[in-house]
């Protein structure tokens, strides 16, 4: 069999899931979890697909973060968790004994259901307000409040559901800061969240870009759901030819912020205000440094997350 591995989660994802391909589905499945670190992790992933494993995942046992690796890396976490995912016909015990060979205990094993797992967020994903007017609810809730603005919503594999911190930050201000008529870019536009709000908050027109093509999926089945994709426009970065926009919005991370400074400041009119965001309160002041060309007009904070709004002179 052949496996994959991919980073999954928030901004400071604490997961990574390796599967093997081609596994058939069963009614229940069984958990196997080991503790170890960054020098026995391979040790542990490598009994888990010797003894039959079908995923392995491995998360941080400690909640270090990790943030913005750089192209190709793939950092692991010092002390770490890791779970195989297993048949319900599996020998257990089988697994255990290797385990025991190799000088690991097996921290528990666990009996698992088959679900439905990329719906599995519905369970946690409810209603929530942003200001006065929007609600951001998952798809098929209603939402009882009079003027209620209501963007229906299913991040899909992408990035923003309203729940994040750097989210949130950026949802509250368009709520209080777009004016109708106005043409918005959305950089690293995720589930499309924050476009789709401006859209149904009075902007004329959106720019979503992504260099992820299921996030470019995810905004357009969600630009869909709430009836605005004909004021949509999605595309990789690549394709975005000079255009000048009243509001720009990046919620992606500090580096990318500081290295697309020039290009975010040329991408707005002169007035015209530009929204920062998923930054960490540690890293506001260089970022601030790469936007000085701007006027900073506000600046939200929230869970030791940034986001900073300015206005480009003229």
């Amino acid at each position: 069999m052949r496996a994959e591995a991919a980073f999954l989660g928030d901004r400071d994802s604490n997961i990574r899931i390796t599967n093997n391909i081609g596994c058939e589905r069963t009614v229940e499945w069984k958990t196997v979890a080991v503790a170890g670190t960054t020098t026995s992790l391979a040790l542990i992933e490598d009994i888990f697909w010797h003894t039959g494993a079908v995923s392995v995942t491995v998360i941080d046992a400690e909640d270090q973060p990790i943030y913005e690796p750089g192209p190709g890396e793939e950092p692991v976490w010092e002390n770490v968790i890791v779970t195989g995912l297993y048949a319900e016909d599996a020998d257990i015990d089988g697994v255990r004994d290797q385990f025991s060979e190799a000088g690991f205990e097996l921290l528990f094993v666990e009996v698992v259901g088959d679900r439905i797992w990329e719906r599995e967020w519905l369970t946690r994903f409810h209603p929530m307000q942003f200001g006065q007017r929007l609600w951001v609810c998952p798809s098929g809730r209603e939402v009882n409040a009079d003027d209620a603005i209501i963007l229906q919503l299913d991040p899909g594999l992408a990035f923003g559901t309203g729940t994040h911190a750097t989210t949130r930050l950026c949802l509250e201000w368009l709520e209080g800061n777009i004016v109708p008529g106005q043409q918005l870019l959305d950089f690293g536009c995720g589930s499309g969240i924050l476009g789709i709000a401006a859209l149904l908050l009075g902007a004329d027109h959106v720019r979503a870009i992504d260099n992820d093509p299921q996030a470019l999926v995810a905004t357009l089945d969600n630009a869909t759901r709430n009836q605005v994709q004909e004021q949509l426009l999605i595309s990789m970065p690549e394709a975005l030819v000079a255009s000048s926009f009243d509001t720009v919005v990046a919620n992606i991370l500090a580096q990318p912020l500081i290295d697309l400074a020039e290009h975010l400041i040329a991408s707005l009119k002169p007035g015209g205000h530009v929204l920062l965001s998923g930054i960490m309160v540690g890293q506001k002041d260089w970022v601030k440094a790469a936007y000085a060309k701007l006027d900073f007009v506000a600046e939200g904070e929230l869970d030791g997350w940034v986001s900073l709004a300015a206005k480009k002179p003229g």
